[in-house]
């Protein structure tokens, strides 16, 4: 098989504690750094997006979810102005174990709540895009790219 183009694959996961989101101010040398953004990772090959949450969920976090926990929330294809184009799909996690703590010190600085409908201003705008889907209840989206003609 040719790899001539891939799109990556991302889960972006809005974990939710009555009215607001947890949201993770990337830090170190990853794209986005010094913006916040939701709990978000890579699809891995084999791996389901439901696995990928549960994945990411743990390794970054520290926190534990039921696969049945885990709801679909929306999902954008994304073309950054200044990155590759990427496919997110968004979920939401109301149920979960453990408390949230920084997993990885060397890509997130800080952990913070925020009501769903305040966001801090350097929030990246994939992590907006999925809010936006899940409180519209849209489920889809082009971000970033050109209206159709």
């Amino acid at each position: 098989m040719r790899d001539e183009h891939r799109t990556p694959v991302d889960v972006l996961v809005l974990v939710l504690r009555e009215s607001h989101v947890l949201l993770t101010l990337r830090a170190g040398e990853i794209y986005g750094a010094g913006w916040w953004a939701l709990p978000s990772g890579r699809v891995e090959p084999a791996e389901d997006v439901v696995s990928t949450v549960v994945r990411e969920l743990d390794e970054e976090i520290g926190l534990t979810v039921d696969a049945t926990d885990v709801a679909f929330a929306g999902v954008t294809h994304a073309l950054p102005p200044d990155h590759e184009p990427r496919i997110g799909f968004g979920f939401t996690v109301r149920r979960f174990t453990g408390e949230p703590t920084i997993r990885e010190p060397d890509r997130c600085a800080e952990l913070r709540w925020y009501p769903l409908d305040e966001l801090p201003a350097r929030t990246l705008p994939y992590t907006r895009e999925i809010v936006r889907l899940h409180q519209q209840a849209e489920p889809f989206s082009r971000l970033g790219w050109p209206p159709h003609r």
